[in-house]
């Protein structure tokens, strides 16, 4: 069987930076089958971050907080450790988390596969192949949502509760905060801010001031941004809980 390089480097970072079942499955020659399209210089980037143990080292405790936090939202402990916050809210602090929820949901739904479920038609300007405008809308919408809960959310009254409850040993909450916190979201968190990614074909590269340099999975950085934005719902659903 001829040799897949692209193949084998993308099945080598979806298994160190993916979720479950993202990547090219083994039987397939993603090399044959791309044979007149030139990824060198991505496949080269990814080598490179598949080789960075300290890359490896945070994704993957950010990835372990990821789990255990969507193992811990499905039943009501969360949100009892959250009721018993004494913080005072202002207007503006419900505001700020109502309209990072809500325009988190309209980035939501530039993404093909949601547009399509809700009939909505997103034209795109210009005359881009269909393949690329499908990949602009995918991390199109990441891009907003994750700005949405890892930079405007970040300072508002979410961490003002998770650090209440932090400090009172309440677990979920602790590892909630430390997920916000962790370095990956960080440097992810950073990235965005000062504006230093850029899309790739395989996902979507951050750089925070070459301190810090990866490339995150379109699955992963949904799972990402999914559960923080549920920890800041579940906030929500407190503050307005409190202010009736």
């Amino acid at each position: 069987m001829e040799q897949d390089h692209y193949g084998n480097a993308l099945r080598k970072f979806y298994n160190l930076f993916g979720v479950d079942n993202e990547g090219p499955p083994d039987n397939i020659n993603i090399s044959a089958l791309l044979s007149s399209v030139d990824f060198n210089d991505e496949i080269i980037l990814i080598d490179k971050i598949c080789s960075n143990q300290l890359v490896i080292k945070k994704h993957n405790e950010c990835k372990e907080l990821i789990e255990y936090v969507a193992n811990s939202l499905g039943d009501s402990n969360f949100m009892e450790e959250i009721d018993n916050s004494t913080i005072e809210f202002k207007p503006s602090d419900k505001d700020h988390l109502t309209n990072g929820i809500f325009w988190h949901y309209l980035a939501s739904v530039l993404n093909p596969k949601v547009s399509r479920e809700m009939e909505v038609n997103i034209p795109f300007p210009g005359e881009l192949p269909e393949m690329k405008q499908e990949l602009l809308k995918v991390q199109g919408s990441l891009i907003f949502r994750m700005y949405m809960a890892l930079v405007y959310m970040k300072e508002g009254p979410t961490i003002k509760i998770l650090n209440q409850a932090a400090k009172s040993r309440k677990s979920i909450s602790q590892k909630a905060k430390k997920l916000i916190q962790c370095d990956y979201v960080r440097h992810l968190r950073n990235a965005l801010a000062h504006s230093t990614f850029e899309s790739t074909t395989f996902g979507i590269y951050f750089n925070d001031f070459d301190k810090f340099e990866t490339v995150a999975s379109p699955e992963f950085l949904n799972s990402l941004t999914t559960w923080i934005m549920l920890i800041n719902l579940q906030c929500s659903n407190v503050i307005d809980y409190k202010n009736d």
